[in-house]
């Protein structure tokens, strides 16, 4: 069983965006508050966040608890926007039906297995007696705190969303807003990375960067994400398919295809699938730092990047005899940052800027601060959280 989504073939390219969103992004690091233990890529997150105000936590484990394995739709309801804020997004929440909160929220009480079982399943069954039965008695299963809240959620959702977004203010102002811009320049360069990929090798290419876990299917022009349910999704009619980084969606892959939110595809960062290994970059750089990481020899390269300079000229200027500048500059060229051409008598050697700036990229690229694409990368065992 598969997710599918159907892409016209002449325009797979123009109907997919990249996006991301404080607020979902907060949304989806809750659990990692609530269960620490099933996130171990975020337990120091969740140490952190012991020192919140009681109070909150309390509200955090009783709402964000209900959201095991399903996350209600309307906290994407800002995911839409070009750049958005988490402001903006608080706003829109505020502004979501409240019978589609009711039902949302529903089924993160159990609702998935309630009500029609010929799967006819919407934002109509709130009204709907027996499905109210059965997910209240879902809720009373769980425990006290979960069955007054499956209550207000079908007597008051207007009132349940604003203790959500309440709850999600204090938190965003208290932990998340700094956590929010250590984690946005990880997502924009995946952003950046796949977008790449995307317009130089296709879909193909975007999967093999971002999303391995899926396969392009060229025949029927769909990207496929194995799953325990089957959907299939016509991403023309839908307006086009986002991706969005994320990094506290992982392990899983979170699939949005429920209207009327944003058709979507929350992936793992790229820097949380797989262990740390030396990078081929990695002995350029240190090849090249060898090189200039010696005073005599970081002297030597800003003298002939002045200007061309031969053996004898920089042994008078540095004081030094011909045989142990050469030897300096051996280093040099062997680490391809000066190059020699002979001019006459003498031999003249000068700074290649190609490669000291080839060496600036991958020593960025090696730091973290600079954006490079990236091999295919492993994928991980493919749990996808419902969200139909």
């Amino acid at each position: 069983m598969v997710a599918r989504f159907r892409l016209p073939a002449d325009r797979a390219v123009d109907l997919i965006g990249f996006g991301w969103s404080p607020m979902h992004e907060a949304v989806l690091s809750l659990p990692a508050v609530v269960y620490p233990k099933r996130t171990p890529m975020h337990l120091p997150w969740a140490r952190r966040c012991r020192e919140l105000p009681a109070e909150l936590l309390d509200e955090i484990r009783l709402l964000a608890g209900t959201f095991d394995g399903f996350v209600p739709g309307f906290f994407e309801a800002g995911l839409a926007g070009d750049d958005p804020t988490f402001e903006a997004e608080l706003d829109a929440l505020r502004r979501v039906d409240p019978t589609l909160v009711a039902y949302e929220m529903s089924l993160s009480l159990g609702g998935f297995g309630c009500g029609p079982k010929d799967g006819h399943h919407g934002p109509h069954l709130v009204e709907d007696g027996s499905y109210r039965a059965e997910v209240l008695a879902s809720a009373d299963a769980t425990g006290p705190d979960a069955a007054l809240l499956g209550r207000q959620i079908f007597e008051d959702p207007a009132a349940v969303t604003e203790r959500l977004a309440s709850m999600l203010r204090h938190y965003w102002e208290l932990a998340f807003a700094e956590e929010w811009s250590r984690i946005l320049p990880r997502i924009e360069r995946d952003v950046t990375a796949g977008a790449r990929a995307l317009v130089t090798g296709g879909v193909p290419a975007l999967i093999s960067e971002l999303l391995p876990e899926a396969a392009w299917d060229p025949a029927a022009s769909a990207m496929t994400v194995e799953k325990t349910w089957e959907t299939d999704s016509d991403v023309g009619e839908r307006g086009g398919l986002t991706i969005v980084p994320t990094s506290f969606g992982w392990p899983r892959v979170l699939i949005e295809t429920g209207r009327p939110w944003p058709l979507a595809i929350f992936v793992p960062l790229q820097d949380m699938r797989r262990p740390e290994v030396p990078r081929a970059s990695d002995h350029e750089v240190a090849d090249g730092l060898r090189a200039l990481g010696e005073e005599t020899r970081l002297q030597i390269a800003r003298m002939v990047a002045e200007q061309p300079r031969s053996t004898t000229e920089l042994a008078e200027l540095l004081r030094l005899s011909d045989s142990a500048v050469s030897r300096h500059l051996k280093i040099l060229q062997s680490a391809g940052v000066v190059d020699g051409r002979r001019d006459g008598y003498f031999v003249l050697y000068t700074l290649q800027p190609d490669r000291v700036e080839q060496l600036s990229r991958a020593l960025g690229h090696t730091l973290g601060i600079a954006t490079a694409s990236t091999g295919v990368v492993e994928p991980l065992p493919v749990r996808v959280a419902q969200r139909r």
